[in-house]
C-alpha cells in the first residue's frame, strides 16, 4: 500500500496526537499533517498534495460545511472524513450528503482506522 499523506484537521492538539496514535496502532503508513485554524488549513491546501483529509466537526475558526467546501476548493476528490467528539450540533447524514466520505466518532478510533485503511487500499501505488 501508498503511504498516505494526511491533512489532519485540528484544534486540540491532545486529540490530534490520540488520532496520531491509533493510526500508528493500526499499522497505517502516513505522514500527518496538523492544522489547528482555517488560515492554517488553506495555506496547508495551497502548498501540499493530500491523499486523505481527517477534520474535526468545529473549531475556534471554522465549523463542518465551511472546512468541506474549502477543501473540496482545492482538492475536489479526495477523501475527507469527519472525526468529532459528538455529532449533536451536526447530522452526519447531511455531510456526507455535502460530499464527505465519513463521519467518526473519537472515541470510535478503531472504525477511523479501517476507514483510512480503504482509502490506502484504494490508492494506486
Amino acid at each position: 500500500m501508498k503511504k498516505l499523506h494526511i491533512l489532519h484537521i485540528e484544534d486540540d492538539p491532545a486529540d490530534a496526537e490520540l488520532i496520531g496514535l491509533a493510526l500508528q496502532d493500526a499499522q497505517v503508513d502516513c505522514d500527518i499533517q496538523v492544522v489547528g485554524s482555517r488560515k492554517e488549513c488553506l495555506q496547508a491546501l495551497e502548498e501540499h498534495g493530500f491523499d486523505l483529509v481527517l477534520s474535526d466537526s468545529h473549531g475556534h475558526d471554522f465549523d463542518a460545511s465551511d472546512l468541506l467546501r474549502l477543501v473540496r476548493s482545492h482538492l475536489p476528490a479526495v477523501p475527507f472524513i469527519y472525526v468529532s467528539g459528538s455529532f449533536l450540533d451536526k447530522d452526519p447524514e447531511a455531510l456526507k450528503a455535502q460530499g464527505a466520505t465519513g463521519c467518526v466518532l473519537k472515541d470510535d478510533l478503531d472504525t477511523l482506522a479501517e476507514l483510512v485503511q480503504d482509502v490506502a487500499r484504494g490508492l494506486p501505488d
